[in-house]
This record gives C-alpha cells, structure tokens and sequence, in this order.
C-alpha cells in the first residue's frame, strides 16, 4: 500500500492557530515564584541572550511581565565606559560608522555590525545578511521603553507590523473579554492593559 503523498503534505503544512498558542500557553506557568497563571509573555532572562535557545528566555502573565518591564535594567552588569559607549551608539540607531570609502568587503556585505546585538533585531531587520537593499537598516531608530512594553503586554516582537499588531489584539481581546469570564474583573484589569498597549502601537504606528 503506497502512503498518502498529499495527506502527509497538507499535515505538515498545517499552520498553528491562535487557539494552540493560546492553549500551549496556558500550560506554562508563570515564573513568578507562587504565582498560578499562566506564563503568556516572554522576557529575557539577561541582557548577553540567545535567540536561538529557549532557555534564555523566562515566561510571566500579564501583571508579572509589566512588573518585570519596569525593573528591567538594560545596563546591568555593564561598566561605565560600556554604558557610554552604548549611548553613543544609539544616536546612530547602532549602525556601525566608518570614514568615506573606509568599509571593508564583509562590512559591505552587512556580515560585520560593528557591536553586539544580543536580541538579533539586527539579523531580524535584515535576514541573513546576504541582501543588498539597506534602506531598512538605514531608518531603523532604538525602540522606545513604553513601546517596547507595549509590545511585551501583546507577546509581541518589537518591530511587529501593524497587521500582526491587530490580528494578536484581537485574539486577546477575545480571550480575555468579560462576557467569556463572567464579568471577572481581573479579566476586565487584563483586558484594558491590552487596549492600552494596543492604542499606544497604532498610534506609533500611524504617526
């Protein structure tokens, strides 16, 4: 008997709804310590992480990534000169500088930043590196702290489009409207930190 080719196709293909994020999500505790939500928000767990390893990051509901957010001390563990040298570099928006005709083949190339992009928004503005329109690059700006907040009480990337800003609103929005919990009002505290952060994006968004 010859396997299904087009079933084994169209199972590998299936796309994961918001439901199983949501679901998966609500399996996670929160990393509170006696905290009994679930953990739907990722934060880092330092400053030196690897997107490319899960550990790095840490898991916390709604209340416990805001606290998280306004504690959150980028500079921790850098040296003074670190910490200016750091602020020098973001009137750039971190792109590496150099003298007229100065770069190298790599640096042309947009292999080599010239610093260390511990959350790879770099890699992520730009893929992998290989293309050559720097227009992106070039009108990147840091990340403003309420806006990156924003972005974390959605579980959101900073840098999200609008669409996916809409669309993560919307699956919140209904997980957490008042009529699905009875008119708790912990659900109804939740759901108004979401419209708040939701308003805040758009609004940069549009502006």
């Amino acid at each position: 008997m010859q396997p299904d080719i087009h079933n084994m196709r169209m199972s590998r293909k299936r796309k994961i709804s918001a439901d199983d994020i949501l679901s998966r999500a609500a399996q996670r505790p929160c990393a509170h310590t006696g905290c009994p939500e679930a953990g739907e928000f990722r934060a880092p767990k330092t400053r030196l992480l690897d997107r490319g390893h899960p550990d790095d990051y840490q898991w916390f509901c709604l209340a416990h990534i805001r606290e998280f957010n306004k504690s959150w001390n980028f500079f921790d563990g850098m040296s003074d000169e670190e910490i200016v040298s750091y602020k020098d570099q973001d009137i750039t928006g971190h792109r590496p500088t150099w003298k007229l005709g100065s770069r190298t083949a790599t640096q042309r190339n947009g292999n080599s930043y010239g610093y260390h992009d511990p959350f790879g928004f770099r890699e992520e503005m730009e893929g992998d590196g290989t293309t050559t329109d720097t227009s992106q690059a070039q009108t990147a700006a840091p990340v403003d702290p309420k806006e990156r907040a924003a972005f974390a009480t959605l579980n959101l990337e900073p840098g999200s489009s609008l669409e996916q800003i809409k669309r993560r609103h919307k699956e919140l929005a209904k997980k957490y409207h008042p009529d699905i919990h009875g008119g708790d009002k912990k659900a109804e505290e939740i759901l108004k930190n979401i419209n708040q952060a939701y308003t805040h994006l758009r609004s940069c968004a549009n502006s």
